[in-house]
């Protein structure tokens, strides 16, 4: 007997997954209604949500860490595409992200689209070390996703996504109206994160989704926290990639609330959920933004098509869920509906989650509950890594040995990448010969081929029209000519006077008339001998003349080949034709792989170099101070050996301020009259003035000493020569 729900047909596993759900089809679900939550959890979520801004909020240096991402990948790849420009958008610009947030970027081509731009660019970060490389080359948008190797920064780059900027101005302008949609939008998504229902390619909505729901219900609060930027009379029509939109946006300042909202955090989060939960506005309307309210399905003509989720779910695991099953309008493309992402798992895990924080806050549970992670090894605290945690305890000796090693293995490396190029360009240049001379000997191949499909079928023909007179000249035995003089003979003898003393009997007559006849069938025999052996001497001329060509053909493609031979000696046992020059092209293409390869352990290998030689500098500068303070290596610090910001201390008083106090007359200790004995005399007291240019001279070098010797993402310099291979 099946376990199977009678109702739902959902089985136990899949009743388990999504238990109010379930409940809900079944009929049974009662949903707690909004009065019953009490001011206590309210408070509590508001002070949660405080909470989570102050830390899940992304801190200096993570924001550091992404500007130095995005100004490393827009060098690498605006240098790889002369035509294109590297863009930021998405909630990194709008001021809407989180800690776990990713970076949106967006390639933007002027003129033509490159048709291999996507692979392209997944092959250049393959040679930057990137991670978890996903290409979406059949999206609406294409789209590359993969993550930073040191910083582990998830990114996405589309191409194209003129739309997507003018989406985070609008957002980031509703952001500005009121602190409050803020700290909503990113209470939305970190609820939405940490229950695994904010992830567009596993099947459920996306963050800039989950934005437009947030922004909706506080549009939808009494009275209204969010205004509607995109109304008014005036339009603002814009044509992006072909296609005019109205991009109309209002001026934050020119927004006024009346009357104000005063709900706090807390209300304002409750009545989001039990907006979504309760009244569930999917089945008859579709969110939108643009207008403030919910549009119905009809207006919209985005009748919500099968299967829907709940039967899709029983179905083969690639059945796609219908379209419009939880309908999202976007701002600006009215026909895009930001829920065609969703699988059938995906729509029940939003509906599930919903559920389940509205019936928590009824139950009174707390904030840490509602957004407690269903997932939490995702949310594991990543250790901080010391770059340089295995050089603490080396010694300078060991060090050296490393680096002796790093520079042998990287002049190794070098000599087998000259020698890999070298052997691809060898292939390169073949391929190239090969195809410049098969393009430039077509036509005369062309020509044989025309010539040698000629031979066969009039040699034939020949064959024919020589079998056929043989047969009729053997046959008859007696040439044209001498047919037709016998037949003139016999002619006049039939019809010439008769001589009445020499009267041919009957017998003879007979005869007579019987060979004219004879010799006629004859010469029509022979005319069709004769005809046939023209036809044979005009067929030898064409062939002799087509062998003649053939010979001047096959002379001219030798002397083609002779000159390929004089440049490229290696081709000789080789044949004019393409499928040696693909052999070249495939060898090519291998070789260009391994290339790639050693160039990632060549960029793996100088990284290390250079950290090596961080660190070398590092502890040479602690060294040195070491020494001149008379510390041995058992003296105290303030901060631990090899850091890179550690200065010795100098608390005597400065050479130039002793310069100066003696300069306008102060008065000087012994410890400043040592100083300035020390410095060059009572001589430099009446030197001239430092000017503005020498202050900020000496400025810069403060700065750059005090800065820190820690390692930099860069990229090394290329010559033009490397660049193309």
């Amino acid at each position: 007997m099946s376990d199977d729900c009678e109702i739902t047909g959902f089985s136990p596993k899949q009743i388990a997954r999504w238990p109010h759900v379930h409940k809900q089809l079944c009929g049974t679900l009662e949903l707690p209604s909004i009065d019953t939550v009490s001011e206590e959890v309210i408070l509590n979520i508001g002070e949660g949500i405080e909470s989570m801004l102050k830390t899940e909020g992304p801190s200096q240096k993570q924001l550091k860490a992404r500007h130095g991402l995005f100004k490393h990948l827009k060098r690498t790849i605006e240098h790889r595409f002369k035509n294109a420009e590297l863009q930021q958008f998405g909630s990194s610009q709008s001021g809407l992200t989180l800690q776990a947030g990713d970076l949106d970027l967006c390639l933007q081509f002027k003129g033509e689209v490159p048709s291999k731009a996507l692979r392209q660019v997944n092959r250049l970060l393959k040679q930057h070390d990137m991670e978890d490389i996903v290409m979406l080359p059949r999206a609406k948008v294409p789209i590359i996703k993969f993550k930073d190797e040191r910083t582990k920064i998830p990114v996405d780059i589309s191409i194209n996504n003129t739309l997507a900027l003018h989406n985070t101005e609008l957002l980031k302008r509703y952001s500005a109206c009121d602190d409050r949609i803020r700290s909503i939008i990113l209470a939305v998504k970190h609820w939405a994160l940490r229950r695994d229902v904010c992830d567009a390619a596993s099947g459920t909505f996306s963050s800039y989704a989950w934005t437009l729901l947030a922004v909706q219900a506080l549009q939808q609060a009494q009275p209204p926290v969010a205004p509607v930027l995109q109304a008014g009379q005036e339009r603002t029509m814009v044509e992006v990639e072909g296609t005019t939109y109205d991009l109309t946006m209002s001026e934050v300042d020119a927004i006024s609330m009346e009357p104000k909202n005063n709900q706090g955090l807390g209300e304002l989060f409750v009545e989001f959920i039990f907006q979504y939960a309760t009244s569930w506005p999917f089945n008859d309307h579709v969110i939108s933004v643009r207008t403030g309210a919910h549009l119905t399905r009809k207006s919209k003509k985005w009748k919500h098509a099968t299967p829907r989720a709940e039967k899709a779910i029983l179905m083969d695991r690639k059945t796609r869920l219908g379209q419009h099953s939880l309908p999202v309008e976007d701002p600006f493309d009215l026909q895009h509906d930001l829920s065609r992402v969703l699988r059938p798992a995906g729509a029940l895990d939003i509906q599930e989650e919903f559920i389940r924080a509205c019936i928590a806050m009824g139950e009174g549970k707390r904030w840490d509950a509602i957004v407690e992670a269903k997932n939490p090894e995702r949310f594991a605290p990543v250790e901080e890594f010391d770059l340089f945690e295995d050089l603490r305890k080396k010694s300078a000796s060991e060090v050296a040995e490393l680096l002796n090693e790093n520079a042998s293995a990287i002049e190794a490396l070098d000599e087998r990448m000259n020698a890999l190029i070298e052997e691809r360009k060898h292939n390169v240049r073949m391929s190239r010969a090969l195809r410049g001379t098969i393009e430039d000997t077509t036509d005369l191949r062309n020509e044989l081929r025309t010539i040698v499909r000629t031979l066969r079928p009039r040699s034939k023909q020949m064959d024919e029209l020589q079998k056929n007179r043989d047969e009729i000249n053997q046959r008859i035995g007696l040439p044209l000519y001498r047919i037709e003089e016998l037949l003139v003979d016999v002619y006049q003898q039939l019809t010439g006077e008769i001589d009445l003393f020499q009267v041919p009997s009957l017998r003879r007559e007979e005869d007579q008339f019987a060979w004219f006849f004879e010799l006629q069938a004859m010469h029509a025999e022979a005319t069709k001998a004769q005809e046939a052996h023209q036809a044979f001497i005009a067929l030898l001329k064409e062939q002799k003349e087509a062998v003649k060509a053939l010979k001047a053909n096959e002379k001219e493609q030798q002397k083609h080949k002779a000159e390929l031979l004089e440049s490229e000696p290696m081709l000789k046992d080789m044949d004019l034709n393409f499928s040696d020059a693909m052999q070249f092209d495939k060898k090519a293409h291998k070789l260009l792989k391994v290339i790639d390869q050693r160039r990632t352990e060549l960029r793996r290998l100088r990284r290390e170099k250079g950290r090596l030689d961080a660190w070398v500098r590092i502890s040479a500068n602690t060294s040195r101070g070491n020494k001149r303070h008379g510390k041995k290596g058992g003296g105290k610090r303030q901060k631990k050996s090899g850091s890179a910001d550690w200065k010795p201390r100098n608390n005597g008083p400065k050479p130039e301020d002793v310069q100066q106090r003696a300069a306008s007359g102060g008065t000087l200790s012994l410890t400043d009259l040592d100083v300035l004995l020390n410095s060059g005399g009572l001589s430099t007291v009446a030197k001239k003035q430092p000017t503005a240019k020498s202050s900020r001279r000496q400025e810069r070098k403060k700065k750059i000493n005090s800065r820190n010797l820690t390692p930099h993402r860069g990229e090394r310099s290329q010559s033009k020569k490397g660049r193309k291979d």
